[in-house]
């Protein structure tokens, strides 16, 4: 257990440099032509905007509300660049 504030937690081993983690943090489903993210960490919270310029690109947001992480992913086409953890 570590103590963070007030606010005690188990330690899920994701480090700043790999999150987000697929298979701890999220898991992905790709229906016809776009990619869905689901949260798997309760802590975690995943956003997506709305399609912008000329390639209709999307960003996904990834915050850890447990360890303060926050990373964001453009992705175009079903597309992504996040991380897959062992």
């Amino acid at each position: 257990m570590k103590i963070k504030g007030d606010i005690q937690y188990e330690d899920c081993g994701v480090s700043e440099e790999v999150f987000p983690c697929k298979g701890k943090c999220w898991a992905s489903k790709e229906v016809l032509y776009n990619t869905f993210y689901l949260k798997v960490c309760p802590y975690c919270r995943i956003s997506t905007s709305l399609p912008f310029g000329p390639d209709l690109k999307t960003a996904t947001i990834f915050e850890c509300g447990r360890l303060g992480y926050g990373r964001g992913v453009t992705a175009q086409r079903n597309t992504s660049k996040t991380n897959s953890c062992s």
